[in-house]
């Protein structure tokens, strides 16, 4: 469950909830990843990606990855050298400034002026909630199971850790990623979206497996939990 990766579902719903800084974090919680943003951060020009795996002691291969993954949450910017006679021109990479703090005060507002549509539309907690099952049937992969749950939570930015039980039983949500929408009036019904779009994945992901509960507490403190219950198996016996 642990490093994040995007589902083979359509993913909208949960991607359209998820600022980009939320994935560059997911990106960076991979050590050798943090290391080639570490390595770039101080170095005096744009390196290689061979210079790179040098500096890192890895596999130029794996660093090539690690690289593209970066580039593609925009944390890492590669640009071509000019082609100089024979063999391929290096692409050199250097680390993206960082656009989070903008990029967040968007974010807020986004937030904000949702939850003044959905006041104005008067639409009850159980109607969010329903069109948010509606839209997490389509994010995971059918069959996926429980880690189906997880990758969408880390990727909207909860951090998600295993809670009683473990995460087939209880997943504990150490961030609140949209504390001033919450805090906002109406702002509950953000938990509200947020409890159908897990039920909505579990249903599609995890045949038989139900969210039990969702306990909210204050967004500042996070900590909230998903419990889940397991499907019960019958056994017949015979007469």
């Amino acid at each position: 469950m642990g490093d994040g990766a995007a589902t083979g579902g359509a993913a909208g719903a949960v991607d359209a909830l998820a600022p980009s800084r939320h994935l560059r974090a997911a990106a960076l919680a991979r050590p050798a990843a943090r290391r080639i943003a570490e390595l770039l951060a101080v170095a005096r020009g744009p390196l290689t990606a061979g210079e790179i795996a040098v500096a890192a002691g890895r596999h130029h291969s794996g660093v090539r990855g690690h690289l593209a993954a970066l580039e593609a949450v925009g944390l890492v910017e590669g640009r071509t050298d000019p082609a100089r006679g024979r063999g391929r021109p290096a692409r050199r990479y250097r680390l993206v400034p960082d656009p989070d703090g903008r990029e967040a005060d968007g974010h807020r507002e986004l937030v904000r002026l949702l939850m003044a549509l959905v006041g104005r539309l008067a639409l009850t907690s159980e109607e969010v909630e329903r069109f948010g099952v509606e839209q997490g049937r389509a994010v995971p992969r059918p069959g996926g199971g429980v880690a189906e749950l997880w990758t969408a939570l880390e990727r909207l930015g909860f951090a998600p850790r295993p809670g009683a039980g473990g995460p087939s039983r209880e997943i504990i949500l150490d961030r609140c990623p949209f504390i001033d929408g919450v805090e906002a009036p109406g702002g509950r019904l953000i938990c509200a979206l947020h409890r159908g779009l897990a039920r909505g994945i579990l249903g599609t992901a995890a045949a038989g497996v139900v969210l039990e509960d969702l306990i909210a507490m204050p967004p500042r403190g996070a900590g909230c939990r998903l419990r889940l219950a397991q499907p019960t198996i019958t056994v017949a016996i015979e007469k």
